[in-house]
């Protein structure tokens, strides 16, 4: 895997990654430029105009965090919810390609 898969899928690892911080910084930039006026602004407006040149604040640190760790905790109930759902196709998979090879 490493040494095959990874060295020719780098050029489209790299090209995604890029693509994909310029279409957040864009989204980014629009939503500020266009919710000056606004009266409730997006999270990361929020934290991106409390940070003056350095540390925000234990405040601004906290909500953070807690957007770090909810985001975490998202994604792991995700994996643990997929692997519930598909407990019972692992085993079928098995004994299919058992059935295919012909072997016993």
């Amino acid at each position: 895997m490493r040494r095959v898969m990874l060295p020719l899928l780098a050029p489209a690892i790299v090209a995604s990654a890029v693509l994909v911080f310029s279409s957040v910084i864009d989204d980014f930039v629009l939503v500020d430029l266009l919710s000056s006026n606004a009266a409730n602004t997006p999270m990361s407006v929020l934290i991106y105009s409390n940070q003056h040149g350095g540390n925000g604040g234990p405040a601004l640190n906290a909500l953070g965090t807690i957007m770090l760790v909810m985001s975490f905790v998202v994604a792991s109930v995700g994996y643990l919810g997929y692997r519930w759902m598909t407990r019972g196709e692992r085993g079928d998979r098995q004994s299919a390609l058992a059935a295919i090879t012909g072997a016993d």
